[in-house]
């Protein structure tokens, strides 16, 4: 059964709360600076006792103690208003595979990493097996987005290494409080159990997941001979939700800024998982765009056959130009003496 598309103003809803109660928590943090301070000693019964706070009462507190460090010159600070913008550089990669995880295990070097090497890119990805779902727990994490840091790297929220740092010996990083159930909402999943344990085993996955690019592929936010995370996680688990402290690593905050392609994430939210990751890549290409097919296959991590990668195209294809996402395609060649290419039109 297909998802419905994802309701966008749950998102703007959530990022518009997280800030609202932000600016009330700085009013309140002023007023309490010209206030005197009292430290009364509870008895120790109560010291003890914890279990009135709730998921957002911590949010709260966080975002309380991300404002007085701010104040403290521990970093600048700016909010951020995210749409859906998605690191350019990672739709042309087959880091997150439209296949089963156990299936990639083949896939993996004597090192346990997963070597990869498109037009756009070379390179290995060391961690847990990454699948679209996986990519969708990140594009989620994406919209949340709430604030800009810059300073240095051991002030962050999450300390992290100046290896990518500014000019100005500054690293600059992007932040999200949330809970979990705040992700389910914007991939429009159920809050069971069992969605919520999901999906917090991806963002544990996309937090052990480090891209090392080759030297020839390294740009201008990727310094030579280095590899970088995509996100730092905190959170604090309970009862059947969790509180996250999720931080983009300094590459992927310059890319959000500089080089991101827009991917419309409703759309994709009805597609297969083929689907999902060609939509990705098509997107991130001119609107008239034509490729051949052994190399798209390649590009995405289609694992299995050429031949089961044809029907599935075609399957998506036509999907998508029913979705009027694009005008029309067409798909040439034999498959012999004249390889099969396709060619694509964006509306």
């Amino acid at each position: 059964m297909q998802n419905e598309p994802v309701n966008e103003p749950i998102v703007d809803g959530i990022v518009r709360n997280a800030v609202a109660k932000l600016e009330k928590l700085r009013a309140a943090a002023v007023a309490r600076a010209a206030a005197p301070v009292v430290d009364p000693v509870q008895p120790e019964s109560k010291k003890r006792i914890n279990r009135g706070r709730t998921g957002i009462s911590i949010i709260e507190q966080s975002q309380l103690d991300l404002f007085r460090n701010e104040q403290a010159g521990r970093f600048e600070r700016s909010l951020l208003n995210p749409e859906s913008e998605f690191p350019t550089f990672l739709t042309r990669l087959p880091i997150f595979v439209p296949a089963r995880r156990s299936h990639q295990r083949e896939l993996l070097d004597e090192e346990n990493a997963m070597n990869f090497e498109t037009s756009w890119g070379r390179g290995r990805k060391f961690g847990p097996p990454l699948t679209v779902y996986d990519e969708d727990t990140l594009i989620a994490i994406g919209k949340l987005r709430q604030n800009r840091l810059k300073g240095r790297g051991h002030n962050m929220p999450i300390p992290i290494t100046e290896v990518h740092r500014l000019n100005d010996n500054n690293v600059s990083v992007h932040l999200v409080h949330c809970m979990i159930t705040d992700l389910q909402h914007v991939c429009n999943q159920s809050c069971g159990g069992r969605n919520i344990k999901m999906r917090m085993d991806s963002v544990r996955r996309l937090a052990s997941t480090v891209i090392e690019v080759s030297p020839e592929s390294q740009n201008k936010f990727i310094k030579s001979g280095t590899s970088f995370k995509l996100i730092d996680v905190a959170w604090q688990e309970f009862h059947e939700n969790a509180v996250l402290l999720i931080q983009f690593h300094p590459v992927m905050a310059a890319w959000y800024e500089n080089e991101y392609t827009y991917l419309d994430f409703g759309l994709r939210q009805k597609l297969p998982d083929t689907g999902k990751a060609l939509h990705r890549f098509w997107s991130s290409q001119p609107k008239h765009y034509e490729i051949g097919t052994l190399k798209l296959l390649r590009t995405i991590g289609y694992m299995r056959e050429h031949k089961k990668f044809m029907v599935d195209l075609r399957r998506v294809l036509k999907q998508l130009e029913a979705e009027k996402w694009l005008s029309e395609y067409r798909i040439e060649g034999n498959g012999r003496t004249k390889p099969f290419k396709v060619v694509t039109s964006r509306t």
